[in-house]
């Protein structure tokens, strides 16, 4: 008898965490994640975790004006877009992040897929630099069963602003 092995892929996780709404969503996603068997959870990027130095900016806030915490929060947050599979973001398109954007487009220009998964009932605009640079927009009820192995560009309706 044969068995399939299932790839486990290693995501970034692109999510702002600046709101209760964008926490909730979070949370959401990450336990999405957490449930789907081809994503590797254990080695994704989750950028809050891997803060310069482990200073968390929500107990040190005064670190945001930090260089040398700037540079290392962000050059470790390009390593792990380098090093990722897919850029999974958990996106509110009404409330975009200029952070997320950034994060998606090193995304594209390095050729890293990248999967944006929106609430179930958005209808919200997107802006036009960013919808066509997603590989799959996906709602999050689609999240923990989606096969990241099987994954192939899809254009998405939506309206660009």
């Amino acid at each position: 008898m044969e068995t399939k092995m299932t790839k486990k892929n290693i995501l970034y996780f692109a999510c702002s965490w600046f709101s209760t709404q964008e926490k909730e969503f979070m949370e959401k996603g990450q336990q999405a994640l957490k449930q789907n068997p081809t994503v590797d959870w254990e080695n994704t990027f989750c950028p809050l975790e891997h803060q310069y130095h482990n200073i968390d900016v929500s107990q040190h806030p005064e670190a945001l004006a930090d260089p040398a915490w700037q540079m290392g929060t962000f050059r470790n947050d390009l390593f792990g877009i380098d090093r990722a599979d897919f850029v999974c973001g958990l996106f509110l398109p009404q409330k975009p992040d200029s952070g997320m954007a950034f994060e998606y487009g090193y995304a594209y220009a390095t050729h890293t897929p990248i999967v944006s998964v929106i609430p179930d009932d958005d209808q919200s605009e997107i802006n036009l630099m960013l919808l066509p640079s997603v590989t799959r927009y996906l709602h999050l009820s689609e999240l923990a069963t989606f096969d990241f192995n099987q994954i192939e560009f899809d254009l998405f309706s939506a309206t660009a602003f």
